[in-house]
């Protein structure tokens, strides 16, 4: 199953050091603002280089972002100072 996957899947899938550009590309551009993301610019931004992409509306979504994060804080049972007033 792994080796059937694997191969039907490695023309979409790229190493972790390509994985991992995006990321460091958001964390040291300089011209990179709060609320923009940085994707792959190939197609459907699934593999290639960094680029700034379109934010999916639902990622952007506060009462979405809002429930994630309290269940992340219960899964976890982490709950952050900032949050303990809210």
């Amino acid at each position: 199953m792994k080796f059937l996957f694997g191969r039907l899947l490695l023309p979409l899938s790229q190493s972790p050091e390509q994985g991992a550009l995006p990321t460091l590309y958001a964390a040291t551009v300089a011209d990179v603002r709060g609320g923009q993301f940085v994707g792959p610019d190939g197609m459907a931004e699934l593999r290639g280089a960094p680029k700034l992409v379109e934010l999916a509306p639902r990622a952007a979504d506060a009462e979405t972002g809002r429930r994630l994060w309290e269940l992340s804080e219960e899964l976890t049972a982490v709950r952050y100072a900032f949050r303990a007033a809210a």
